[in-house]
């Protein structure tokens, strides 16, 4: 299972206090990868998993807003952009099943 988050997720551009304008959520990505990268830094890896429908991030505001987050993420070392099926066969490869009580 994958995680996914509602939180940094384009669905907000549908609620009465989300996101208001591509600025908003450019600013919030922007926020929550910083927090995290921060982490990341200090020896634990972190995962931004970022919630995205075609319906609402595809409009041309919305989705200059994602292009310009791609960018500035991109100016970071050690960053990898993956699917869903890469994260989790990583996960898999890196932390496999161990049955409790096996040796």
């Amino acid at each position: 299972m994958i995680p996914y988050t509602l939180d940094t997720n384009d669905m907000r551009f549908t609620q009465v206090q989300g996101f208001n304008s591509g600025d908003d959520f450019f600013t919030y990505l922007k926020d929550a990868f910083d927090v995290l990268y921060a982490e990341g830094c200090d020896g634990a890896p972190k995962m931004l998993s970022i919630g995205m429908h075609c319906r609402l991030l595809g409009r041309p505001a919305r989705i200059a807003a994602l292009a310009r987050f791609i960018d500035y993420v991109k100016g970071h070392d050690g960053v990898w952009f993956a699917r869903r099926a890469d994260i989790a066969r990583h996960w898999h490869a890196t932390h496999p099943f161990k049955q409790e009580g096996a040796q």
